[in-house]
C-alpha cells in the first residue's frame, strides 16, 4: 500500500475555505489513517496472547486507539459537513 503524505493531503484539502482548515483536516485523516495501522497490529497481537494480565493490557491499548480515532473522525466529520455544503 502506497503511504499517504501529509503534505499532499493538505495540498488537495485546499477547496476548504479558512486557511486551518485544510491543514486540521489533513491531520485528521493522516492520523486516522495512521491509527488503523496500529490498530490492525493490536488486533494481531491480540490474537496471540496467552496471558489474562497481557490480554488485558492490549485490550486497553486497543481501546485508546480506538478512541483516538473516534476523536479525529469527530474533527474530520465537521469539516466533511461543510465540503457537502459546497456542492
Amino acid at each position: 500500500m502506497k503511504g499517504i503524505k501529509l503534505e499532499e493531503l493538505k495540498r488537495k484539502l485546499s477547496l476548504l475555505s479558512h486557511p486551518a482548515e485544510p491543514v486540521e483536516t489533513a491531520v485528521d485523516l493522516f492520523d486516522i489513517y495512521e491509527s488503523s495501522i496500529d490498530l490492525m497490529k493490536l488486533i494481531e497481537d491480540i490474537e496471540s496472547i496467552q496471558d489474562k494480565d497481557a490480554l488485558v493490557d492490549k485490550l486497553i491499548e486497543l481501546e485508546i486507539e480506538l478512541d483516538h480515532i473516534n476523536w479525529h473522525y469527530k474533527s474530520l466529520k465537521k469539516d466533511l459537513k461543510k465540503l457537502y455544503n459546497l456542492n
